[in-house]
C-alpha cells in the first residue's frame, strides 16, 4: 500500500507549465496525446532495459504504459474512447516496438482486469489508482520470470520477462512539464510534443529516471534546500549520459536539448542554470569516454554509494 500510496505523491524534479490546448479540437489531441505516449513508450523501454544490467532496483518492463479514461473530464470520454477504444478499466495506452508486450500480442485499447491470475482490487476513486494498482502488482512479480495478463474479457497473454530499471512512465495533461517522484516518471504532452528529436525526448526521460535509480526523493527527505535540489540535479545530468549512452542514445543530444531551450523552464532557485547544466553533462561524456576506454564495461562508480548531498 505505501507503494502504490507513493505513486499518487507530488513530484520530486518539476518543470512547470500550463496545459496548451485547452481550447484545441478533442478528437485531434486525443489523437497527439496516444501518439506522445507511443513514442514515450519506446524511448522508456530502451532507456529501462538496456540499462538494467547495472541498475540496483529493477523490475518487469513490458514495454507498455497504462492509462484510464478516468483521467480524462466527462466531456473529453468521447473523444478519448474514440482513440483507445477502452472502456471502465485500465486498459494499456500504447506497447513499444519489439517489446515483451508486443511478442505478447498485446495492443492499444486492451483492458487490464488481473496479473498473473490476481485480479486488479484498487482502493479508492483516484483518477489514476486502477492504473497505479497494476503498475504495483507488475513491480511485485519476479523480474526474470514470464507471467500472464488476463483481460476484462478473459483472454490471457503469456508476456516474456523483460528486466528493467524500476519505473513507470506516464504522459500527463498539464501540470509539470518533467517530473519524478521515485517510482514514476512523467511527461506533460506539451512537453514531448515540442521534442520532435527522439535523441533529445530520450535525454529528457533519462534524467527524469535518473532521478529514480538514484533515490533522490529518499535521500532528499524533508531537507529540501535549493542547494541539495540542485545537487540532485547534477546527478541525475550525470547519470543520464550513462543511461543515454547504454541504451545506444547520443548523450550530447542532452545538450542540444538545453541549447533549444533558451528560456528558463524551470525554478532558478532549486536548479542549477543551463550552463551548468551543459558544463556538467559537457564533463561527464569525457569521463565516461575515458571510463571505456580503460574499461569497456565500465558502469558509474557512483551509483552503488552515491556522494552525500552536502
Amino acid at each position: 500500500m505505501r507503494k502504490l500510496a507513493a505513486l499518487l505523491l507530488l513530484p520530486l524534479s518539476t518543470l512547470s507549465v500550463a496545459p496548451a490546448w485547452a481550447a484545441a479540437d478533442r478528437s485531434a489531441f486525443f489523437v497527439s496525446f496516444a501518439e506522445q505516449e507511443a513514442r514515450l513508450a519506446k524511448v522508456a523501454y530502451r532507456l529501462s532495459t538496456a540499462n538494467a544490467n547495472w541498475c540496483p532496483k529493477i523490475e518487469q518492463q513490458p514495454g507498455w504504459l497504462l492509462s484510464d479514461l478516468r483521467r480524462f473530464q466527462a466531456s473529453d470520454q468521447k473523444a478519448a474512447t474514440a482513440t483507445y477504444g477502452a472502456g471502465d478499466a485500465p486498459f494499456i495506452a500504447a506497447v513499444a516496438p519489439g517489446s515483451p508486450a508486443e511478442r505478447a500480442n498485446l495492443r492499444r485499447g486492451v483492458r487490464i482486469a488481473a496479473i498473473d491470475g490476481q485480479a486488479l482490487a484498487p482502493s479508492g476513486d483516484a483518477p489514476t489508482i486502477r492504473v497505479d494498482t497494476a503498475i504495483v502488482a507488475l513491480s511485485a512479480r519476479d523480474a526474470g520470470a514470464a507471467w500472464t495478463m488476463t483481460d476484462t474479457e478473459g483472454r490471457q497473454y503469456r508476456v516474456p520477462s523483460s528486466p528493467g530499471c524500476a519505473s513507470a512512465f506516464r504522459i500527463e495533461l498539464g501540470g509539470a512539464q518533467a517530473a519524478a517522484n521515485g517510482l514514476l516518471v512523467r511527461m506533460t504532452h506539451d512537453l514531448a510534443q515540442s521534442i520532435d528529436d527522439e535523441e533529445e525526448l530520450a535525454a529528457v526521460i533519462a534524467h527524469e529516471l535518473s532521478h529514480n535509480i538514484l533515490r533522490h526523493r529518499d535521500r532528499l527527505g524533508s531537507d529540501r534546500s535549493a542547494a541539495r535540489v540542485q545537487r540532485t540535479e547534477l546527478e541525475a545530468d550525470r547519470l543520464a549520459v550513462w543511461l543515454m549512452a547504454g541504451a545506444g542514445y547520443d548523450p550530447a543530444a542532452a545538450i542540444r536539448f538545453w541549447n533549444r531551450h533558451k528560456r528558463p523552464l524551470i525554478r532558478a532557485a532549486t536548479h542549477p542554470p543551463r550552463s551548468e547544466r551543459i558544463v556538467a553533462i559537457e564533463s561527464e561524456i569525457a569521463a565516461m569516454q575515458a571510463a571505456k576506454i580503460a574499461d569497456p564495461a565500465a558502469r558509474p562508480v557512483w551509483i552503488a554509494n552515491p556522494p552525500p548531498l552536502e
